[in-house]
């Protein structure tokens, strides 16, 4: 009889430190997760969570996978989805603080900060830093401007405006990012950031006109978004950029930097980090602009809401992220956030295997 080499190889790296330590110490994350990923953590109850609009069809297919999973002989383990933030709910998902007062608060998907455009003749632009810093306060002013981000397109001579209304969350990071990279704008902006705007009318962008969103926005309504002109490669001429793709914002989510207290996790993106390659993603330059969506329980009369959480941070959940208008979490966040929101639960035992 037999349990997976991995679990068994991880079991067996830890067990040296563990015998030097206390009795029952605390186990290590990358123990506790490889344990985790090997069975479901269920408890008997049904909870509700709000979900993000844009987010909606990937935690209604979380709920669906659950259903599924959580069964006898386990507990029956189930939660109700509402993307209405006026409903009474257990749990929430939000790139915004939250509604209730959090329990726990932990990441469970990425998203971030684009600048979309409408150039119908023009597939791909690049836009600079400094040149995004000089849109944003009326001082880059003509397309033709960014000719120097663009040695491979001809960009017409036509006037750049700036949508007035952004994702306030998502701007930040933008501002974030130009903050690293030494070019914060320093006059008034162009643009306001507001709470949860409606995600339709950057569908309707004026011909020239560009817009700061969301990537899942971006992603859901097919906009066409820059990417970020770093530099000219010295040994084969091409330009190097930061593509907002799910390669370049894994890239990029890589460089987070965690703080962890025993509730909650948050991050802050260093560039001193050395970004990597998230498994089964090719190498890409990181996409700075990124934020973390994040799960907070709020109701810790169950524990119920930590079980769903710890559910959306598994392997297979977070890899279907990416097919829904999010990014997954970079794999050491992702054993740290599930680290934090399984606390109270049981840890399972996996079943033998022939």
């Amino acid at each position: 009889m037999k349990i997976s080499r991995f679990i068994a190889s991880a079991l067996i790296a830890s067990s040296a430190t563990l015998a030097l330590t206390a009795c029952d110490p605390p186990m290590p994350p990358e123990v506790q997760a490889a344990l985790d990923e090997m069975t479901y953590t269920c408890v008997s109850g049904d909870v509700a969570v709000l979900s993000p609009e844009y987010m909606n069809d990937i935690v209604v297919g979380w709920a669906d996978s659950l259903s599924y999973s959580c069964v006898d002989p386990e507990p029956t383990m189930t939660f109700t989805v509402t993307t209405d933030s006026a409903t009474p709910v257990d749990a929430e998902i939000s790139a915004y603080p939250a509604l209730c007062e959090p329990k726990q608060t932990v990441p469970v998907a990425v998203d971030a900060g684009v600048f979309v455009f409408n150039l119908p003749d023009v597939g791909n632009v690049n836009i600079s830093p400094e040149h995004m810093s000089g849109i944003l306060t009326g001082d880059i002013t003509d397309w033709s401007e960014l000719a120097n981000d663009n040695p491979q397109t001809t960009l017409p001579s036509l006037p750049i405006s700036v949508f007035a209304e952004a994702d306030e969350v998502a701007l930040q990071s933008v501002l974030d990012f130009l903050k690293l990279s030494n070019v914060e704008p320093t006059k008034d902006l162009l643009v306001q950031g507001v709470v949860s705007p409606s995600a339709d009318q950057y569908t309707m962008l004026e011909l020239g006109q560009i817009a700061v969103v969301p990537y899942s926005y971006a992603s859901y309504f097919g906009l066409s978004s820059a990417a970020v002109f770093l530099s000219i490669d010295e040994e084969t001429g091409e330009p190097v950029v930061a593509v907002p793709d799910l390669e370049g914002i894994q890239s990029g989510t890589s460089q987070f930097a965690i703080t962890k207290t025993a509730s909650s996790l948050s991050v802050k993106l260093d560039k001193n980090i050395a970004p990597s390659a998230a498994s089964g993603f090719e190498p890409a330059v990181p996409y700075q602009a990124v934020y973390p969506v994040n799960f907070y329980t709020c109701n810790d009369t169950t524990l119920v809401p930590r079980a769903v959480g710890r559910f959306f941070l598994r392997l297979d959940q977070q890899g279907s992220l990416g097919g829904y208008n999010y990014a997954p979490l970079a794999e050491n966040l992702r054993i740290e956030s599930a680290y934090v929101i399984r606390q109270g639960l049981k840890t399972p035992t996996p079943a033998p295997t022939e």
